[in-house]
């Protein structure tokens, strides 16, 4: 599904508009009555009351619609305007009088908002329709003390396309913003639903659709893509009858220091749970031991480490020469911080041209001279969480939380690799310019040996055959899968990262199927 920014979402109205002939006032009628229409089906019941709280502008004129609507349906419904009639213009004013003319009754609600207070006590559920995709700043005012009243009201909220007082471009809330149950946006989500902070004050989301054109999306483009189902399956490849495991490639796992031991074998497992044909763990010598007793399928190649219990360049030219052969590196886990370890994972990246998934300690060994990941560009890929990523470009952890898309832009258009920025809606950055929101995943995840699994199944995929961006989406998507499915029957405090392995297989034929969970609704 294509994400828009309020900005490019404007360009979207205006073609409809100007280069179809469909005027603003029909896309807002197709707006309000669709979500009047899935209001009623969801939310509405005889005797119910609604309160429409609306703002001067366009969004204000989507909630008379609405109002419009549940009046006609012999609903309850009480509209409390911002402001004063005169202040409405163009559309939004046409849809304040067709609602005075079918006897609606508009409150304005200027100096004193005593009758918004007692009508939103009175109120079942509560439309939120005071700011729209384009609100950037903070809310102040009477807005500001409307949205105090209405997110103290106990009351279900629906928001109109955003809620108001968030950021459609950065999902940054304005200090006091609607926290909504469920937002109804038109057309295409917006990044600011999606990203979070954002994404908490949304709630449950709807995409509905007000006939804008399709062709739009050749010509005027996006600003991302929401990964689905859907776009897995036509990723995902069959498995010909009459495959072996060369057919799936021999993926190599440079991993593992004294006491990180487990790091290594996480990785390397689960590449091989994934679909590789064969994984063989590269491995400190002093550490072999304990990976051949810990791992069956997975094979071991120790090399040279002088008992240190990390990779030293004693072990260099040896590994060098194992790796001719690979089809996929994975590098970092459990690496361990030791400078030696670091300037080995260096020399390695740097002399073997092969495809890199790169990790933890891998990422940080690049922390002093990150421009050395340049040169492996079109054939590396790196994941790091904030932290790492903070290291790497030098920049705080808020000032990256701050701007996290055009961070993370700028750095994959700079270095011509592939980013997996882990996070809540961990985003990959294609070298292209192509973004891509991951929707699965939750606190769960927030534990150690987590990121090595991710590790291991964008390495395994790659081993395949499938291109290390088509790794990233699919091993992503299902690593935030798997926990998803895992706290649907126990809890987000007690998995273990070698639980999300269990439930793999099924994971994926759900999706094959086209039965996997729905993250955004998308109606007509």
């Amino acid at each position: 599904m294509k994400v828009m920014s309020p900005e490019r979402m404007g360009k979207y109205d205006q073609y409809a508009i100007r280069e179809w002939g469909i005027p603003s006032s029909v896309l807002m009628e197709n707006a309000g009555r669709s979500f009047f229409r899935l209001m009623k089906e969801r939310y509405l019941k005889k005797g119910k009351r609604v309160a429409v709280v609306a703002g001067r502008g366009n969004n204000g004129g989507d909630g008379f619609v609405v109002a419009r609507y549940t009046k006609l349906e012999d609903y309850e419904v009480s509209v409390y305007l911002l402001g004063r009639r005169e202040d409405l213009k163009g559309d939004a004013h046409l849809n304040m009088t067709l609602y005075e003319k079918i006897g609606g009754r508009i409150i304005e609600v200027k100096e004193s908002l005593d009758p918004l207070k007692s009508g939103l006590e009175r109120a079942d559920l509560i439309v939120d329709a005071i700011f729209g995709t384009g609100f950037s700043g903070e809310v102040s005012g009477i807005e500001k003390e409307a949205i105090e009243m209405i997110n103290s009201a106990c009351k279900t909220v629906l928001s109109i396309d955003i809620p108001s007082g968030l950021s459609g471009k950065t999902g940054r809330p304005s200090p006091i913003c609607v926290k909504a149950d469920h937002t109804f946006t038109f057309a295409y989500p917006k990044l600011g639903h999606l990203l979070y902070p954002g994404a908490q004050y949304t709630g449950r989301l709807t995409v509905i659709d007000i006939s804008i054109p399709p062709l739009a999306e050749k010509i005027l483009g996006w600003d991302a893509q929401f990964v689905e189902g859907e776009m897995l399956r036509g990723m995902l490849k069959e498995r010909p009858p009459d495959s072996h495991k060369g057919t799936y490639g021999h993926a190599a796992v440079i991993a593992g220091s004294k006491g990180k031991t487990g790091a290594a074998y996480m990785a390397s497992l689960s590449a091989l749970k994934i679909g590789a044909g064969l994984v063989t763990l590269v491995i400190p010598e002093s550490l072999n031991f304990i990976l051949e007793t810990k791992t069956t399928e997975v094979m071991t190649y120790p090399v040279p480490d002088g008992g240190m219990g990390h990779f030293t360049m004693e072990s260099f030219e040896i590994t060098k020469d194992f790796l001719t052969d690979k089809d996929v590196i994975v590098l970092g886990p459990g690496l361990s911080q030791e400078r030696e370890a670091l300037e080995f994972a260096r020399r390695i990246f740097l002399e073997v041209e092969k495809p890199f998934v790169i990790d933890a300690d891998g990422i940080n060994a690049f922390r002093e001279e990150p421009d050395l990941l340049k040169k492996g560009a079109g054939r590396t890929l790196i994941t790091p969480h904030l932290g790492e990523f903070s290291r790497l470009i030098k920049k705080t952890t808020k000032e990256i939380n701050e701007d996290r898309l055009g961070l993370g832009l700028e750095f994959v258009r700079e270095y011509g690799i592939i980013l997996v920025l882990k996070g809540a809606r961990t985003l990959i950055f294609d070298s292209s310019g192509e973004v891509y929101i991951n929707p699965t995943g939750n606190p769960s995840l927030a534990k150690g040996g987590s990121g090595d699994i991710l590790t291991g199944f964008i390495g395994g995929l790659k081993s395949q055959g499938y291109s290390l961006l088509e790794s990233a989406i699919i091993g992503t998507y299902l690593h935030g899968y798997l926990a998803d499915k895992w706290i649907e029957k126990h809890s987000e405090i007690d998995l273990l990262a070698t639980d999300l392995l269990a439930d793999l297989g099924i994971a994926v034929r759900e999706i094959r199927d086209g039965k996997e969970r729905v993250y955004i609704e998308k109606t007509l």
